[in-house]
């Protein structure tokens, strides 16, 4: 049996991660603060890692926020990211790992594209709003390539979309477009308000992935890709967020109306991932459809947060 360990394994795509290898029955070890690992640690992580003896370790732990929580901590996100970063993927070459799984968000993509290619990936800077968390996730891509080039080390890096889905991040600093959405309006619904504001003109394009599916695209680029070189795992479609908040909306059965504020910044103007390398390589694409997954994701809200079904 194959043993996988599995950073940020507690999280919220790292908990998925785990479901989905279970199911497939790998030996699954998820490890994070929150099980007494602190991947910034050398000592600990490499004494972790050198008990635990995985053949993988997938890397899904961040440190990570929305727009508000760039602003806030971007020297927390920055250098925590870049730590997590280099000490695992060190700490997975020293122990003898076979693969290093690592999750990039595609905001590591220039500022300026509108469709990501891979092969477009080095073509311009990344959007500023997004830099502190973006580079060292570039940055240990840099890394991996090094020892591969010098040790073979092998390792694979895909670029996801932001995900969401039951389990996500609802704080209104520390949640991206989608989650910090669902709160306002789900919250306006049993509150009785009927003016919902969204920060921005609710013009930008963003790409969202279910994160079930983007855990079982995760393993299966893990058990069929053997290339350092980046691959995205996407739906390939964008909405703004504007659908997105009527999406919502309709979902909830909310009956309110939405202020859009347009000093309030939008970020990068579109995000669309272009997916046929993945198609052609995994073969696969995502089952869940931005609605039901909407909904599901709503329903499973409303439950946690107001102990109530959706009627």
């Amino acid at each position: 049996m194959v043993k996988v360990a599995v950073a940020g394994g507690f999280g919220f795509l790292g908990s998925n991660i785990v479901k989905v290898l279970k199911k497939k029955n790998y030996e699954v070890v998820p490890f994070s603060r929150r099980s007494g690992i602190d991947i910034r640690d050398w000592k600990t992580l490499i004494s972790f890692l050198k008990n635990v003896e995985p053949e993988i370790v997938i890397n899904s732990a961040a440190h990570v926020g929305g727009i508000a929580y760039n602003a806030l901590k971007p020297v927390e996100i920055y250098e925590d990211n870049l730590m997590m970063g280099f000490n695992l993927l060190r700490a997975s070459f020293e122990v003898g790992v076979k693969k290093f799984v690592n999750i990039m968000p595609n905001c590591t993509y220039p500022g300026v594209a509108e469709i990501y290619r891979e092969d477009k990936w080095w073509d311009g800077p990344m959007h500023e709003t997004v830099l502190t968390y973006g580079m060292p996730r570039k940055a240990l891509w840099v890394h991996a390539w090094a020892l591969k080039e010098k040790y073979g080390f092998n390792s694979i890096h895909l670029v996801l979309p932001n995900l969401y889905g039951p389990g996500d991040h609802f704080d209104p600093i520390r949640s991206h477009a989608l989650g910090a959405l669902i709160k306002k309006i789900v919250d306006a619904k049993f509150e009785g308000k009927k003016i919902v504001e969204i920060w921005g003109t609710g013009n930008p394009v963003r790409e969202w992935g279910y994160v079930e599916d983007a855990a079982e695209g995760i393993v299966l680029a893990m058990e069929m890709y053997n290339d350092v070189e980046i691959m995205n795992i996407g739906e390939g479609k964008g909405y703004t967020i504007r659908e997105i908040a009527y999406m919502i909306k309709d979902a909830a059965n909310w009956d309110g109306e939405f202020i859009f504020d347009r000093s309030k910044p939008d970020g990068a103007p579109k995000k669309i991932l272009d997916i046929r390398k993945m198609k052609r390589i995994l073969g696969w694409q995502p089952k869940t459809n931005i609605r039901e997954g909407i909904k599901k994701t709503v329903e499973w809200y409303i439950k946690k947060t107001w102990k109530q079904s959706l009627k």
